[in-house]
């Protein structure tokens, strides 16, 4: 399944379940086996003791359809152009080339082409662009509900205990760029048939994800919300307004150590990318819940716990650059390990 599955093309729905999703399930109420240390990957829009708000499975790549989809159009439009005056220049401006009636069907087919591939692009581009800024997912930790905003504008809302959570392989094997990602399955009666699906934000190797899959399940089922709320670095600041060109860059960046800092070389195309990712963001429309959800979600006025973009206290250009202190490692290490410790003491049968 591509890691636009569900965005460019359809998710594959009304199938049976393969082998491979049942083999990777992912369980509720079940600490993962490898007890691996949590982490959120700048996935949290907000985050309270009533509910958890985290970003789409698109939105960390959100310049990269149109980018590649618009280099192409430019290309193909420039190259056309070449073809055109070398072509005018070579038989129709010269004296020693005899037109034929063949002739006159070469243009309509070049020109149906050039409009096809063109629609084809923008096709594509439109999905990105003057749409929804995110597509959120809401994790309700009081009501154990799931709401998911989908690509359509139709809301799914879905009882925690019935999703059917399974990691899958985007990338073919055979590819250089295999990576994976976790896809949430609403199942018919049968508990074999899949009639909806939507995908979890994190996208990497298959060994990372038990930590992303665990911060998801420790927060709807565990008593670890004070330690958990200490983990988060950055909350992107999308909730109520459309994400800026330097945010856009800072979340594209985000070094995890100094030694990316090599990836500085690609810096004039990351500023193209997050060009493009900006427009995308700036027609595009901010994501509104339906005042059923809003209600169901409403926050006490006294909660202790309000993670968001305004409450985040680093330097964000130290976090992307990865030039936080020692001492903050030290200290969100400590939490880590102090959240793992205590899950793994509930289920130590397990491990």
């Amino acid at each position: 399944m591509s890691i636009y599955a569900g965005l460019l093309t359809p998710y594959e729905l009304n199938r049976s379940l393969t082998e491979q999703e049942i083999a990777n399930q992912l369980h509720q109420w079940e600490a993962h086996p490898d007890n691996p240390l949590i982490h959120d990957n700048d996935t949290v829009i907000k985050m309270n003791s009533t509910y958890m708000e985290i970003v789409d499975r698109y939105y960390a790549v959100k310049g990269f359809p149109s980018l590649l989809v618009g280099a192409f159009t430019i290309s193909f439009i420039l190259g056309f152009i070449f073809f055109i005056v070398r072509f005018f220049e070579r038989y129709v401006l010269s004296d020693k080339y005899q037109w034929e009636f063949d002739d006159i069907w070469v243009w309509p087919t070049v020109f149906s082409m050039m409009i096809f591939i063109i629609w084809f692009c923008l096709r594509i581009i439109l999905k990105v662009w003057f749409q929804k800024t995110h597509y959120p997912i809401r994790f309700n930790r009081k009501n154990k509900m799931v709401y998911v905003y989908q690509v359509d504008g139709t809301i799914l809302s879905v009882p925690w205990k019935s999703i059917f959570f399974t990691t899958y392989d985007g990338v073919s094997k055979t590819s250089a760029w295999r990576g994976w990602g976790i896809d949430g399955h609403i199942l018919a009666d049968d508990g074999f048939t899949v009639l909806k699906t939507f995908s979890l934000p994190y996208y990497s190797s298959l060994e990372e994800l038990s930590g992303y899959w665990e911060f998801i399940r420790c927060y709807m089922e565990e008593d670890v919300l004070e330690d958990l709320a200490k983990t988060i670095d950055m909350c992107p600041p999308i909730a109520d307004r459309k994400e800026g060109y330097l945010f856009g860059l800072q979340y594209q960046f985000r070094y995890s150590s100094k030694w990316e800092w090599i990836r500085l070389l690609g810096l004039p195309y990351e500023l193209i990318e997050n060009f493009t990712r900006y427009v995308a963001m700036q027609t595009s429309r901010i994501p509104q819940w339906p005042e059923q959800v809003e209600a169901a979600c409403k926050v006490d006025s006294d909660d202790p716990f309000d993670v968001r973009y305004k409450s985040n206290k680093l330097n964000l250009w130290r976090y992307t650059f990865a030039c936080l202190s020692q001492e903050h490692h030290r200290k969100k290490r400590e939490v880590l390990e102090r959240i793992r410790n205590k899950v793994g003491k509930r289920y130590k049968e397990n491990y």
